[in-house]
């Protein structure tokens, strides 16, 4: 009956939002439970199934983390392996952090130099090698290792690293590493490979709010590491099963001992997460411990992958529209109530001096976009402007968001919900402010 209950959650979920289509993949113990609810595509009426291939974003980041991590098991890196030991032409901008930039501050998003670089058109095997060649152009915000700002950059030249240190392309060191292993036969990295299968296209709203198709392939192929991965929630599911319980078809990617340390936290962080791990996002769920990740491919496919491994429960949503965020964030919900008994904590909202608030205001540069801060009443307005160029694609913009600021620095919505904090001025505050887990710096 379980299974029917989350058919009819999602369903009803999915229709209140507006999202088109839907899979959701949940490992309950010894059981498995997958429900879906729409279609892959507006324009064609294409059911999503358990097969649907979905663009899982930035969980891609963490497959990536697991390829390094075999790498650094075989003795063939090590987390304090300088970057440009590895690759002896990359450079950065500032000499210093190039010299200190080691392996773990890209498996924890501590880098320190602007963590959304462009991506660049191209499908050939040195697409991820150019594109890595342009980050001397990146500004370097702070010292690496010293705060955790997520870095989709950092990630990208971990990718490299892999494809320098195996003599592989990016794709083939996971293929091989990871996806064989586990026997995930619908998991690409490559546009051909998922449009020969049944696949979600992304999907937004028109000038009258209805959905409509999202007319491009998002993703190029020097992103991969980051989060060019499209998958099935049966292989999603077959990757938590791994990652929370040790499960593999084949030989595994890493042993117990390192798949349980890239869970435990490396570099505290700000809200909306406690800290980093190698590289999963680490928080609670209530009394839960989670490791998580998600991802998000220009506001029109959203995936959650939330592990709880001290609960033996894992939850996956793939979406195909921004309203997809909301959903994946109620299904989780629903899924701790309902199937462990465990409720979100409510968090204390004491705010500061509303005073205090103007030391905020202005622009915040993000590289891709920015963020126009401003003061309304007893909160900020952060309206998220995307680059001319980026903005044309059609990625639908959103509201601006209105945060308070809590007591301890937290940035907060009007529901109580942390998504940043206030930085002191010891990390770069207030010409720093860390929102969205990133680190954007006042212009």
């Amino acid at each position: 009956m379980m299974g029917d209950d989350l058919q009819d959650f999602l369903d009803a979920a999915a229709a209140e939002l507006g999202v088109p289509g839907a899979v959701v993949g949940v490992v309950d113990g010894d059981r498995e439970i997958i429900a879906t609810t729409g279609v892959a595509a507006v324009d064609t009426g294409a059911a999503v199934t358990e097969r649907t291939l979905f663009q899982i974003g930035s969980t891609s980041k963490t497959f990536t983390g697991t390829v390094a991590m075999h790498l650094i098991e075989n003795g063939a890196l090590d987390l304090d392996t300088r970057v440009v030991d590895v690759l002896p032409d990359f450079r950065l901008a500032d000499d210093e952090a190039l010299a200190a930039l080691r392996i773990r501050h890209l498996l924890t998003h501590s880098g320190g130099f602007l963590g959304d670089a462009d991506d660049h058109p191209g499908w050939d095997d040195d697409a991820l090698a150019r594109n890595v060649a342009t980050f001397s152009g990146l500004p370097q915000f702070f010292a690496p290792g010293t705060i955790a700002s997520y870095s989709n950059a950092g990630i990208r030249l971990l990718g490299r690293v892999i494809e320098k240190v195996t003599g592989e392309t990016f794709e083939q060191a996971v293929q091989r590493i990871v996806l064989d292993p586990l026997g995930m036969s619908e998991t690409f990295y490559f546009p051909w490979d998922v449009i020969a299968r049944p696949h979600a296209v992304g999907h937004v709203p028109d000038a009258d709010g209805a959905m409509t198709t999202f007319p491009h392939w998002p993703l190029t192929r020097d992103i991969a590491a980051e989060g060019g991965i499209a998958s099935s929630v049966r292989d999603q599911l077959t990757y938590a099963r791994f990652q929370m319980r040790g499960e593999s078809e084949g030989a595994t990617p890493v042993t117990e001992a390192t798949r349980l340390l890239m869970q435990q936290p490396h570099l505290a962080a700000g809200p909306p997460i406690d800290a980093i791990g190698l590289p999963w996002l680490l928080a609670r769920h209530g009394s839960a411990r989670v490791v998580m990740h998600g991802g998000n491919i220009s506001d029109t496919q959203l995936s959650e992958f939330v592990l709880a491994p001290d609960e033996d429960l894992a939850v996956t949503v793939l979406s195909n529209s921004g309203s997809g965020k909301a959903l994946g964030t109620k299904v989780v919900d629903w899924c701790f109530t309902q199937l462990r008994g465990i409720e979100k904590s409510a968090e204390t909202a004491e705010l500061q001096p509303t005073e205090r608030l103007d030391e905020l205001v202005g622009t915040y540069d993000a590289g891709q976009w920015r963020y126009d801060v401003g003061r309304v009443d007893d909160a900020l307005e952060f309206a998220m402007v995307l680059r001319e160029d980026i903005a044309a694609l059609g990625i639908p913009a959103r509201p601006p968001l209105r945060l308070r600021v809590r007591a301890d620095g937290a940035l907060i919505t009007d529901t109580d919900q942390a998504v940043g904090r206030v930085l002191g001025a010891a990390e770069g505050g207030p010409e720093l402010l860390h929102v969205g887990m990133r680190a954007v710096r006042r212009r």
